[in-house]
Protein backbone atom coordinates (compact mmCIF):
# COMPACT_ATOMS: atom_id res chain seq x y z
CA UNK A 1 0.00 0.00 0.00
CA UNK A 2 3.10 2.21 0.09
CA UNK A 3 2.62 3.79 -3.34
CA UNK A 4 -0.96 4.86 -2.75
CA UNK A 5 -0.41 6.05 0.83
CA UNK A 6 2.10 8.54 -0.53
CA UNK A 7 -0.78 10.34 -2.24
CA UNK A 8 -2.66 11.11 0.98
CA UNK A 9 -2.47 14.76 2.07
CA UNK A 10 -3.18 15.22 5.76
CA UNK A 11 -4.26 18.82 6.21
CA UNK A 12 -6.41 20.30 8.95
CA UNK A 13 -10.10 20.46 8.12
CA UNK A 14 -9.93 17.94 5.26
CA UNK A 15 -11.18 14.37 4.88
CA UNK A 16 -9.50 11.82 2.63
CA UNK A 17 -7.67 14.46 0.57
CA UNK A 18 -5.31 12.96 -2.03
CA UNK A 19 -3.20 14.07 -4.97
CA UNK A 20 -3.97 11.76 -7.89
CA UNK A 21 -0.74 12.78 -9.57
CA UNK A 22 2.36 10.62 -9.54
CA UNK A 23 0.79 7.34 -10.62
CA UNK A 24 2.49 5.60 -13.54
CA UNK A 25 0.37 4.42 -16.47
CA UNK A 26 0.67 1.19 -18.40
CA UNK A 27 2.28 2.98 -21.35
CA UNK A 28 5.05 4.51 -19.25
CA UNK A 29 3.65 7.99 -18.61
CA UNK A 30 3.25 9.62 -15.20
CA UNK A 31 0.19 11.59 -14.10
CA UNK A 32 1.29 15.11 -13.20
CA UNK A 33 1.32 16.14 -9.56
CA UNK A 34 -0.75 19.07 -8.25
CA UNK A 35 -3.27 18.91 -11.11
CA UNK A 36 -5.99 16.61 -9.80
CA UNK A 37 -7.21 16.13 -6.23
CA UNK A 38 -9.89 13.91 -4.73
CA UNK A 39 -11.40 14.56 -1.33
CA UNK A 40 -14.20 14.38 1.15
CA UNK A 41 -15.90 17.36 2.76
CA UNK A 42 -13.96 20.65 2.52
CA UNK A 43 -16.41 22.80 4.47
CA UNK A 44 -14.12 23.14 7.49
CA UNK A 45 -10.87 23.88 5.69
CA UNK A 46 -9.10 26.61 7.72
CA UNK A 47 -7.67 29.72 6.12
CA UNK A 48 -4.07 28.47 6.10
CA UNK A 49 -5.13 25.31 4.25
CA UNK A 50 -7.24 27.34 1.85
CA UNK A 51 -4.16 29.40 1.07
CA UNK A 52 -2.11 26.24 0.52
CA UNK A 53 -4.64 24.93 -1.99
CA UNK A 54 -4.50 28.21 -3.89
CA UNK A 55 -0.70 28.05 -3.89
CA UNK A 56 -0.73 24.60 -5.52
CA UNK A 57 -2.95 26.00 -8.27
CA UNK A 58 -6.50 25.02 -7.34
CA UNK A 59 -8.90 26.82 -9.68
CA UNK A 60 -11.75 24.32 -10.08
CA UNK A 61 -13.95 22.60 -7.46
CA UNK A 62 -16.42 19.89 -8.50
CA UNK A 63 -18.98 18.99 -5.82
CA UNK A 64 -20.54 15.54 -6.37
CA UNK A 65 -23.04 15.87 -3.50
CA UNK A 66 -26.76 16.53 -3.69
CA UNK A 67 -28.04 20.09 -3.31
CA UNK A 68 -29.34 19.62 0.24
CA UNK A 69 -25.92 18.34 1.36
CA UNK A 70 -24.16 21.22 -0.36
CA UNK A 71 -26.56 23.76 1.14
CA UNK A 72 -26.10 22.41 4.67
CA UNK A 73 -22.32 22.09 4.38
CA UNK A 74 -21.20 24.47 1.63
CA UNK A 75 -17.69 24.34 0.22
CA UNK A 76 -15.32 27.07 1.32
CA UNK A 77 -15.30 29.74 -1.38
CA UNK A 78 -11.82 30.66 -2.59
CA UNK A 79 -10.90 33.55 -4.88
CA UNK A 80 -10.21 32.48 -8.45
CA UNK A 81 -11.83 29.06 -8.00
CA UNK A 82 -14.81 28.10 -10.18
CA UNK A 83 -17.41 25.86 -8.52
CA UNK A 84 -19.54 23.19 -10.16
CA UNK A 85 -22.42 21.22 -8.60
CA UNK A 86 -22.57 17.86 -10.38
CA UNK A 87 -24.45 15.53 -8.06
CA UNK A 88 -24.28 11.81 -8.85
CA UNK A 89 -27.54 11.19 -6.94
CA UNK A 90 -30.41 10.56 -7.53
CA UNK A 91 -30.48 7.88 -10.21
CA UNK A 92 -32.91 8.52 -13.07
CA UNK A 93 -33.67 4.83 -13.66
CA UNK A 94 -33.91 4.01 -9.94
CA UNK A 95 -35.55 7.05 -8.30
CA UNK A 96 -36.45 5.18 -5.09
CA UNK A 97 -32.97 3.78 -4.45
CA UNK A 98 -32.21 6.13 -1.57
CA UNK A 99 -35.46 5.31 0.23
CA UNK A 100 -34.79 1.58 -0.19
CA UNK A 101 -31.26 1.96 1.16
CA UNK A 102 -32.39 3.86 4.24
CA UNK A 103 -34.89 1.12 5.13
CA UNK A 104 -32.63 -1.88 4.44
CA UNK A 105 -30.99 -4.16 6.99
CA UNK A 106 -27.20 -4.46 7.26
CA UNK A 107 -26.81 -7.30 4.73
CA UNK A 108 -29.06 -5.61 2.19
CA UNK A 109 -27.22 -2.30 2.62
CA UNK A 110 -23.95 -4.00 1.71
CA UNK A 111 -25.50 -5.37 -1.49
CA UNK A 112 -27.21 -2.06 -2.31
CA UNK A 113 -23.90 -0.25 -1.83
CA UNK A 114 -22.35 -2.52 -4.47
CA UNK A 115 -25.30 -1.95 -6.80
CA UNK A 116 -24.98 1.81 -6.33
CA UNK A 117 -21.50 1.66 -7.89
CA UNK A 118 -22.98 0.08 -11.00
CA UNK A 119 -25.74 2.69 -11.10
CA UNK A 120 -23.24 5.53 -10.66
CA UNK A 121 -21.31 4.27 -13.67
CA UNK A 122 -24.29 3.44 -15.93
CA UNK A 123 -27.40 5.46 -14.96
CA UNK A 124 -28.26 7.91 -17.79
CA UNK A 125 -28.50 11.00 -15.56
CA UNK A 126 -25.35 10.10 -13.67
CA UNK A 127 -23.55 9.28 -16.92
CA UNK A 128 -24.17 12.87 -18.07
CA UNK A 129 -22.70 14.17 -14.81
CA UNK A 130 -19.66 11.92 -15.16
CA UNK A 131 -19.06 13.06 -18.73
CA UNK A 132 -19.23 16.65 -17.55
CA UNK A 133 -16.75 15.95 -14.75
CA UNK A 134 -14.28 14.42 -17.22
CA UNK A 135 -14.77 17.31 -19.66
CA UNK A 136 -14.05 19.89 -16.95
CA UNK A 137 -10.92 18.08 -15.81
CA UNK A 138 -9.57 17.73 -19.35
CA UNK A 139 -10.34 21.36 -20.21
CA UNK A 140 -8.52 22.72 -17.15
CA UNK A 141 -5.07 23.21 -18.65
CA UNK A 142 -3.88 26.01 -16.38
CA UNK A 143 -4.62 24.88 -12.84
CA UNK A 144 -5.72 22.10 -10.52
CA UNK A 145 -9.14 20.47 -10.13
CA UNK A 146 -10.54 19.07 -6.88
CA UNK A 147 -13.57 16.76 -6.95
CA UNK A 148 -15.26 15.56 -3.80
CA UNK A 149 -18.31 14.22 -1.98
CA UNK A 150 -18.90 13.82 1.78
CA UNK A 151 -16.24 11.26 2.72
CA UNK A 152 -14.35 10.97 -0.56
CA UNK A 153 -15.29 7.29 -0.69
CA UNK A 154 -18.17 6.24 -2.97
CA UNK A 155 -19.07 9.00 -5.42
CA UNK A 156 -15.50 10.30 -5.39
CA UNK A 157 -14.19 6.74 -5.58
CA UNK A 158 -16.19 5.96 -8.70
CA UNK A 159 -14.97 9.13 -10.43
CA UNK A 160 -11.38 8.35 -9.43
CA UNK A 161 -11.63 4.78 -10.76
CA UNK A 162 -13.02 5.98 -14.08
CA UNK A 163 -10.28 8.61 -14.44
CA UNK A 164 -7.57 6.10 -13.57
CA UNK A 165 -9.00 3.66 -16.08
CA UNK A 166 -9.14 6.27 -18.82
CA UNK A 167 -5.55 7.34 -18.11
CA UNK A 168 -4.28 3.77 -18.13
CA UNK A 169 -3.32 3.37 -14.48
CA UNK A 170 -2.73 -0.37 -13.83
CA UNK A 171 -5.75 -2.07 -12.27
CA UNK A 172 -3.68 -3.26 -9.29
CA UNK A 173 -2.68 0.32 -8.45
CA UNK A 174 -6.23 1.62 -8.95
CA UNK A 175 -7.43 -1.11 -6.58
CA UNK A 176 -4.89 -0.10 -3.92
CA UNK A 177 -5.97 3.51 -4.29
CA UNK A 178 -9.61 2.50 -3.83
CA UNK A 179 -9.21 0.36 -0.71
CA UNK A 180 -6.88 2.91 0.91
CA UNK A 181 -10.14 4.59 1.93
CA UNK A 182 -10.65 1.83 4.50
CA UNK A 183 -7.48 2.81 6.38
CA UNK A 184 -8.21 6.52 6.15
CA UNK A 185 -11.84 6.36 7.29
CA UNK A 186 -11.72 3.37 9.66
CA UNK A 187 -11.84 5.42 12.86
CA UNK A 188 -14.01 8.24 11.55
CA UNK A 189 -16.78 5.95 10.27
CA UNK A 190 -16.38 2.93 12.56
CA UNK A 191 -20.14 2.54 13.02
CA UNK A 192 -23.38 4.18 11.95
CA UNK A 193 -23.69 6.24 15.12
CA UNK A 194 -20.20 7.75 14.93
CA UNK A 195 -20.77 8.54 11.26
CA UNK A 196 -24.19 10.05 11.93
CA UNK A 197 -22.72 12.27 14.66
CA UNK A 198 -20.62 14.10 12.09
CA UNK A 199 -22.00 17.52 11.13
CA UNK A 200 -24.41 17.54 8.18
CA UNK A 201 -24.43 13.74 7.82
CA UNK A 202 -27.13 12.45 5.44
CA UNK A 203 -28.90 9.20 6.39
CA UNK A 204 -28.11 7.37 3.17
CA UNK A 205 -24.59 8.77 2.88
CA UNK A 206 -23.94 7.73 6.49
CA UNK A 207 -25.07 4.20 5.67
CA UNK A 208 -22.83 4.10 2.61
CA UNK A 209 -19.82 5.44 4.48
CA UNK A 210 -19.77 2.69 7.09
CA UNK A 211 -19.68 0.02 4.36
CA UNK A 212 -15.99 -0.85 3.86
CA UNK A 213 -14.49 -0.28 0.43
CA UNK A 214 -14.94 -3.78 -0.95
CA UNK A 215 -13.36 -5.72 -3.82
CA UNK A 216 -16.78 -6.46 -5.31
CA UNK A 217 -17.51 -2.71 -5.55
CA UNK A 218 -14.19 -2.16 -7.31
CA UNK A 219 -14.79 -5.04 -9.72
CA UNK A 220 -18.23 -3.67 -10.59
CA UNK A 221 -16.79 -0.35 -11.76
CA UNK A 222 -13.83 -2.00 -13.50
CA UNK A 223 -16.27 -3.84 -15.78
CA UNK A 224 -17.70 -0.49 -16.83
CA UNK A 225 -14.22 1.02 -17.30
CA UNK A 226 -13.22 -1.84 -19.59
CA UNK A 227 -16.48 -1.61 -21.52
CA UNK A 228 -15.81 2.03 -22.37
CA UNK A 229 -12.18 1.56 -23.31
CA UNK A 230 -10.31 2.10 -20.05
Amino acid sequence: MTETKGHLIELEGTINLRDMGGYHTKDGRTIRRHRLYRSGLITFMPEKVQQHMLEVGLNQDIDLRQADNSDNAPDVKLPGVTYYDLSLYPFADHPHFQEEFRGADKARKFELARISYLYMATDPRTAKMLRRVIQLIVANETGATLFHCFAGKDRTGVVAMLIEGLLGVPEKVAHQDYILTNDILMDRFKDEQSAADLPMADAMVTGMNIQPADDSYFETVQKVVKKYGG
